[in-house]
């Protein structure tokens, strides 16, 4: 899986708006656009597709959800608020917290027993093996009457 060509870099984006824009641009502006769930990485190799999620303190499983729908995944938690004052009184909020909710899109068929998961340092990696080479399927023709 190659990445489009036609995709906006947005590496190179960030870094035109911050040259028009001023170094705080992104400061300010993350507070007016909601986080969609937790970052992730995904790469292929010949294989698998290995994906790697940025969860940070997690404390169980029982945090998490993880759930195959055709060929994407479904990721779904909540990430507990843990600081000793009220959340309105942060002077600075990046981190998630709270419910998410994350669709994984996977490029090719797989089932639930192709994937195997861990979890460490605040990373829940996901590695989704790819199908065998189909076998043929032999057709049979018969002679016409």
């Amino acid at each position: 899986m190659k990445r489009d060509k036609s995709r906006v870099n947005w590496d190179q984006f960030s870094k035109s708006v911050e040259q028009v824009l001023g170094e705080d641009f992104w400061d300010e502006m993350h507070h007016m656009i909601p986080k969609r769930g937790p970052a992730y990485d995904m790469y292929e190799t010949d294989n698998e597709v290995v994906i790697v999620i940025e969860i940070p303190d997690l404390r169980s499983a029982e945090e998490i959800t993880l759930k195959q729908h055709g060929t994407d995944l479904l990721l779904q938690g909540a990430l507990a608020y843990r600081y000793p004052i009220p959340k309105e009184e942060l002077l600075h909020e990046e981190r998630l917290h709270g419910k998410f909710k994350r669709t994984i899109h996977i490029p090719f068929h797989f089932t639930s027993n192709d994937i195997h998961t861990s979890y460490k340092n605040g990373l829940l990696v996901i590695h989704v093996n790819k199908p065998a080479t189909p076998d043929g399927i032999p057709i049979t023709f018969q002679e016409e009457e």
